[in-house]
């Protein structure tokens, strides 16, 4: 094996699972040289994601099921079987930890959550690694209430995994912000958080829908449905979009026929296209729309309309479903 062209060699690691790949960078210097490099990485997150049975992992909400089970975990080709054995989670959530564990997203198989109330990991289950980010800055005490928004992406340009900490500071209504305060952005390459000066829109007062599908963020690009408060019945709402390149917000306006309706809206991607899920709970009816060309607006597609939708059918899109493909990335 030592003879072997490195060339040859990759063709063979390639083919591996992330926890072999683990185990074989302890072998010699060079195995690790080359496993530990970006383009490896990359061509095996590739192949990985293409041509591994990937696993869902359903994170339930206790309010929602009974037999609350922390996750559940299933591979994508057989969903009834399930794989909690062979996942592991990072923390065991304690009973008195009211808060328990929350996803904030899921990115080539790496898992970014809260645990309490100030804790973030990035989880690599593929490796049994986690990574606990240094403590993040909280409004002084003279705000009473306020609203942390989190959200986790990967962004091309830099090869780097990112958090995102939006801060909004309450008004008299609550959930209503009225200052949004500089937003913060965690490096996964650096270990660190940072403020940026780019400020989230001033006029969106509430957003929703923070991290119920956590599909997003794959593409460099981070999510938000927001609602600008005109008066006190009315409300308009937009998609805010976040590039995690070039650390720059836009906006991006919702189909028109959603728009004055009284609708719950989700948000998420499908066939790597931003989509937007309604539902009209008098009919039970489920719409789904597709932004063809990201950014235009004229041309949002409705593709799918389900019928019937019940509201516990509906509260399963909202069951975080992280697609974990074996990813060897990590520290």
């Amino acid at each position: 094996m030592e003879n072997l062209p490195d060339e040859l060699l990759s063709n063979i690691f390639i083919c591996l699972f992330a926890k072999q790949l683990a185990q074989m960078r302890s072998v010699s210097k060079s195995w690790n040289a080359l496993l530990s490099h970006s383009s490896f990485i990359k061509s095996h997150l590739r192949r990985s994601i293409h041509h591994n049975d990937q696993i869902l992992l359903i994170f339930q909400h206790e309010e929602y099921f009974s037999d609350f089970k922390p996750f559940t975990a299933k591979p994508s080709r057989s969903p009834c079987l399930e794989l909690n054995n062979f996942i592991k989670l990072p923390v065991n959530p304690q009973p008195e930890c009211t808060n328990g564990i929350n996803v904030i997203g899921s990115v080539n198989g790496l898992i970014c959550s809260t645990y309490g109330d100030s804790v973030i990991h990035i989880w690599n289950p593929s490796l049994s690694s986690v990574l606990t980010l240094p403590p993040y800055s909280t409004p002084s005490n003279g705000y009473n209430s306020f609203k942390i928004h989190f959200r986790f992406g990967f962004d091309p340009k830099s090869n780097d995994y990112k958090v995102v900490k939006l801060t909004g500071l309450n008004g008299p209504y609550e959930n209503v912000v009225t200052w949004w305060l500089q937003v913060e952005i965690y490096s996964m390459r650096k270990g660190s958080w940072k403020l940026i000066t780019e400020r989230f829109p001033s006029h969106i007062t509430t957003i929703t829908n923070g991290d119920d599908v956590c599909v997003d963020g794959h593409d460099g690009r981070l999510h938000w449905l927001g609602y600008d408060y005109i008066s006190e019945n009315t409300d308009l709402k937009m998609i805010v979009a976040f590039d995690l390149g070039s650390e720059t917000f836009c906006e991006i306006p919702l189909p028109d026929s959603i728009l004055n309706d009284d609708r719950d809206i989700v948000l998420g991607v499908l066939a790597k296209k931003l989509c937007v899920m309604t539902h009209v709970g008098v009919d039970g009816t489920c719409d789904v729309w597709v932004m063809d060309k990201y950014g235009v607006a004229e041309s949002w597609v409705k593709r799918h309309v389900f019928s019937q939708f019940d509201v516990g059918a509906w509260l399963l899109i909202n069951v975080k479903k992280l697609n974990l493909a074996g990813c060897i990335c990590g520290r």
